[in-house]
């Protein structure tokens, strides 16, 4: 009996240090990126009007210019849920913006908050001035890297066009 309680207790511990200390995020994947031109309009909610703060309706939604709604986002779905990403996870989004010859890099930090949106999008907005474009301009092409704060990349997913 003996016998078994120790070996139970070692498989116990040897599980425990092989668990994954990211979350799953080793397995992360960008399943789809797609671009999208998106009004201010679109992110007014009724709620907002009560009570004056964005609503995100349980999306996560990172933009290059805070306080500024219009412009393309790029929507990320990943094979997991956002509330797995590590604490420290940053998104760097490479553009090549139209008419353009290199691309432009933008850095996207995760917000923080207590809990990050329990689905697997992420919303990257280009707005403001990042985005002087009309709503028909689509990028050339584009890149999407999702990496931890030692640089380690956790994803990437680019777009057809990017490796020609």
């Amino acid at each position: 009996m003996r016998l078994i309680y120790a070996f139970l207790i070692a498989l116990l511990f040897s599980s425990c240090a092989s668990l994954d200390k990211n979350n799953g995020a080793q397995n992360l994947q960008i399943n789809s990126i797609i671009p999208k031109y998106m009004e201010h309009e679109e992110f007014l909610s009724i709620k907002e009007y009560l009570t004056g703060k964005e609503t995100t309706k349980n999306r996560l939604i990172i933009r290059s210019t805070e306080g500024q709604r219009t412009g393309l986002y790029l929507i990320l779905t990943l094979n997991e849920k956002t509330s797995k990403l590590p604490v420290d996870t940053s998104i760097t989004c490479e553009v090549y913006m139209p008419g353009k010859l290199n691309p432009d890099v933008f850095e996207f930090p995760l917000p923080k908050v207590n809990k990050l949106p329990n689905n697997k999008s992420i919303l990257l907005g280009i707005t403001g001035d990042d985005w002087p474009y009309s709503k028909d301009a689509i990028p050339t092409a584009w890149r999407i890297t999702l990496m931890d704060s030692k640089e380690n990349t956790l994803a990437e997913k680019s777009s057809q066009v990017w490796s020609l």
